[in-house]
C-alpha cells in the first residue's frame, strides 16, 4: 500500500466539540471521490465512512449511500489508492461542521444519530458564516451564556 505523507491539506473546520474521542484505524478507499482541480482525490475531514472504506454520501433527505460506521478524523489523500485513517466511533461533534456534501439540518443530524449512536451532537443548530459567539461572553444578567 502506497502511503503518502506531507500533503497539503485544505482548510477545514474543526468538527470535534471535545478532545475526548474514541477512534480506530480503518482504511479509506478512493471509490466515489471526485478529483479536485489538481487531480487529487481528497477524503475530507468530518466525512462519514462506511465499513467498506468508502466515503458515505448523504442526500438532502438524509439517506445514506451506505451505512456509516464512523467519522473521518483528518483529511486524507487517496489519489494513489487506499490509505489508513483514524475513524471516530465515539465523540462529541458539531454537526454543521461535518463534511456531508449537503447542508446540515436537524433531520440529517437525527439520521446520523440513528446510524452512529455513540456520536453525540454538541450543537445541533446549522451555523451561519461569522455567527459564532465567544462562549465567555456574558449576558445582561451578568451570568454566562
Amino acid at each position: 500500500m502506497y502511503y503518502k505523507t506531507g500533503i497539503q491539506r485544505t482548510i477545514e473546520n474543526e468538527f470535534l466539540a471535545s478532545e475526548k474521542v474514541v477512534s480506530f484505524t480503518g482504511t479509506v478507499i478512493p471509490d466515489g471521490i471526485e478529483p479536485d482541480d489538481q487531480g487529487r482525490k481528497i477524503a475530507h475531514k468530518g466525512s462519514l465512512i462506511a465499513a467498506s472504506g468508502k466515503v458515505v454520501s448523504v442526500s438532502n433527505s438524509g439517506e445514506f449511500s451506505e451505512q456509516p460506521v464512523g467519522v473521518l478524523m483528518d483529511a486524507l489523500d487517496v489519489t494513489y489508492g487506499p490509505q489508513p485513517a483514524g475513524i471516530a466511533v465515539e465523540a462529541y461533534v458539531i454537526g454543521a461542521r461535518l463534511s456531508l456534501g449537503v447542508e446540515y439540518n436537524a433531520s440529517i443530524g437525527k439520521k446520523i444519530r440513528e446510524a452512529l449512536p455513540e456520536i453525540k451532537f454538541r450543537n445541533d443548530e446549522p451555523e451561519s458564516e461569522g455567527s459564532s459567539k465567544d462562549s465567555s461572553e456574558k449576558d445582561d444578567s451578568g451570568g454566562m451564556q
